[in-house]
């Protein structure tokens, strides 16, 4: 497991809390608690009963949705950073999306009673968790944006782009990027067939 100072240093410097005032940056890792995940291994599940957020230090999550009738199923990828669970923390409803390890993945663990302390210290603290909600949406209606692209290639290519988080802005580095998703999960992801899937992967 890395250092704990090492794990606060990595989200410090990607992200949410990057956009955040250091006093609540420190607020919020102060409360952390260092977890890890083997490959595989669900945070939480559609339906879980509230609980509180996670930032991702190392790895990789999935991120499965169940809407209306479908599902769950894989929809995207989320990257060091990022961070998730925050929608529970303001409705207390059960969780909307689930969560799991794509491979060993160390996260941030921010308990909903920490949650509500950092609140109770600042009422204007909302405001920045609500930013995460911010980020989701961003993704979302991209998401959606690229669904709507009619070539089947491009739309794939976009998708593709996107699980890599690299769909609006170049890679900070030049590292080959990974995707832990299978042919099927991304042919659902772009609405293609997966043997379609297969040969436009085949062509790249």
């Amino acid at each position: 497991m890395l250092d704990r100072d090492v794990a606060c240093k990595i989200v410090l410097g990607r992200g949410w809390l990057r956009r955040t005032p250091v006093s609540f940056a420190r607020a919020v890792l102060d409360r952390c608690l260092l977890e890890q995940f083997k490959s595989g291994k669900s945070i939480y599940s559609v339906g879980d009963e509230p609980g509180g957020m996670f930032g991702i230090v190392t790895g990789c999550l999935g991120i499965s949705v169940a809407p209306q009738e479908q599902g769950p199923y894989t929809a995207h990828f989320a990257t060091p950073g990022s961070w998730f669970g925050q929608a529970s923390a303001f409705t207390r409803q059960p969780r909307r999306v689930g969560l799991a390890a794509t491979r060993d993945t160390e996260l941030l663990h921010l308990p909903l009673r920490a949650i509500d302390e950092i609140v109770r210290c600042d009422s204007a603290a909302w405001r920045l968790f609500g930013l995460i909600t911010i980020d989701h949406l961003d993704v979302v209606m991209g998401g959606s944006d690229d669904l709507m692209i009619r070539n089947h290639v491009k739309r794939f290519v976009a998708v593709l782009l996107r699980t890599g988080n690299c769909r609006v802005a170049n890679p900070r580095d030049r590292r080959p990027i990974e995707i832990d998703v299978n042919h099927e999960d991304l042919a659902h992801m772009a609405n293609v067939a997966r043997t379609t899937a297969g040969a436009i992967l085949r062509q790249a």
